[in-house]
């Protein structure tokens, strides 16, 4: 269903009282709500504060279930205060630029260009259209490197969108943990190191998560393999193909993380 059939609401078409842009100004944090609350009143999306934290980061709770509000509540106050209704329109508005991005971005063979279209043009997007929409977003903030980690603990793994290209050479600037595949829930660590993101990547293993690390090419040589890999100070002894794609392609991954 796409986004213009539940946003054609005539209220919505006013411009904004200036108050509410003085007030969005005021609480970048996005600690303002919109409306009265009772004390006994259950906490709204824009109640993200009261979320417990994981990982010592803010848990944000994300409203539409999308990609696109995510990005939308980390980088627009506006959208963090706006009641519903608001935010669906602001996510109109933000689907249109998105899908004129997307025609000067590089897309993974996987999550193509048209899949990108889809997901921000989607309410409910389908896994795939869900990721090349994230895809989108990752190669538009090149100057400004994000990295979205897919965490999903309903099957207990952690991964990254594309392999091919993670990690990036320089590193990231901004890192966002999204739970997947619900997209309700985002955790900004953007201030974390490679150093903090490479033991957060452990412990989340140590706790049973599959972290889908990069594989190496399935053309390389156990010989080759073998090599690069002791060269790192590991033991290749007794291991086999597909063992050493996943162990060096872990290590590889962590080196450069921490360079």
């Amino acid at each position: 269903m796409p986004w213009c059939t539940i946003c054609n609401m005539t209220d919505l078409d006013n411009a904004l009282p200036k108050s509410l842009i003085q007030i969005c100004e005021t609480h970048s944090d996005g600690t303002f709500q919109v409306g009265r609350r009772n004390k006994g009143a259950k906490a709204t999306v824009a109640d993200a504060q009261d979320q417990a934290p994981k990982w010592n980061l803010m848990t944000h709770s994300i409203s539409p279930r999308h990609p696109l509000a995510a990005w939308m509540w980390l980088k627009d106050p506006l959208f963090r205060i706006s009641p519903e209704p608001l935010r669906q329109r602001l996510m109109l508005d933000a689907t249109m630029e998105w899908q004129e991005r997307c025609s000067s971005l590089d897309f993974p063979r996987v999550y193509s260009k048209k899949k990108a279209l889809e997901g921000f043009g989607s309410v409910r997007p389908e896994l795939q259209q869900a990721k090349a929409a994230m895809i989108a977003m990752e190669r538009y903030t090149q100057d400004n490197p994000l990295l979205w980690i897919l965490y999903n603990d309903r099957d207990k793994t952690v991964s990254f969108l594309d392999d091919k290209v993670f990690p990036r050479e320089g590193g990231y600037k901004q890192t966002w943990i999204m739970r997947e595949p619900n997209w309700d829930r985002l955790w900004d660590a953007g201030a974390w190191s490679g150093g903090d993101l490479v033991s957060w990547l452990e412990r989340q293993e140590e706790a049973g998560f599959k972290v889908d690390w990069p594989l190496e090419p399935a053309t390389a040589t156990i010989k080759a393999m073998a090599a690069e890999y002791e060269a790192i100070h590991h033991s290749a002894k007794g291991l086999s193909k597909d063992e050493l794609r996943q162990k060096l392609g872990r290590a590889k991954a962590m080196r450069k993380l921490l360079s």
